[in-house]
């Protein structure tokens, strides 16, 4: 018989615990912490931006295929999608809107949206909320240093960086307090929670392979 874990097991804790290691070698790679301090140029922005749109493009379409999970309703919000922003911010980048001829997925990113379609093919809600939780925190937190940094040391304009921007949700820390309740109140089996767990490290680690490829 599967159990499932009480929904008070604070689940966004221990995720957080889980993945520190991984999410610390992803956030202090040496391509990020070179875009972050002024050492590279506005073109390693773009083309950041542009591997962001290929994998973000995977990872929505997989939570658009896990939507029907009885469990989905209260993370999968729409609001968080930025596969059309990244497009906004692209077009305006390029000053054009034939770049998507000319994008090309590194390895490493190729790796990542493997592994995001094969979450889509499986309707695999506990793997996908690993994603999801390891992007769409992201963006709502060290995501908005990025964008401050990007504009002032590179002169990329805030019109170009609607990714960052989430009016929709309001002020940000307690939607993020909320997303992380949502977390905490998921029911999972024992094995779907070691499973995401896992993933979410997983997913820091294809983020820094993806940054190592850009370096």
């Amino acid at each position: 018989m599967t159990s499932i874990i009480a929904s008070n097991s604070d689940l966004s804790e221990e995720l957080r615990t889980h993945t520190a290691r991984a999410h610390e070698e992803a956030e202090h790679s040496t391509f990020m912490n070179d875009l972050l301090t002024g050492k590279l140029d506005a073109q390693a922005f773009i083309k950041l931006q542009e591997q962001s749109w290929l994998f973000y493009t995977a990872l929505e379409a997989a939570a658009r295929a896990c939507a029907e999970d009885s469990r989905a309703a209260g993370l999968l919000d729409p609001r968080l999608e930025r596969k059309e922003t990244l497009e906004a911010d692209l077009d305006k980048l390029h000053e054009n809107t034939t770049w998507r001829d000319n994008v090309t997925a590194t390895a490493a990113t190729a790796s990542y949206v493997e592994r995001l379609e094969s979450i889509e093919a499986a309707k695999d809600f506990p793997r996908l909320v690993a994603h999801h939780y390891v992007r769409y925190l992201g963006d709502l937190s060290g995501g908005q240093v990025i964008a401050r940094l990007v504009n002032r040391e590179y002169g990329v304009s805030e019109e170009a960086l609607s990714f960052y921007r989430f009016e929709d949700l309001g002020k940000l820390k307690p939607y993020k307090d909320n997303y992380r309740a949502e977390l905490d109140a998921l029911e999972l089996t024992a094995e779907e929670r070691a499973a995401l767990l896992d993933e979410a490290s997983d997913a820091f680690r294809f983020n820094q392979q993806v940054f190592q490829a850009l370096a």
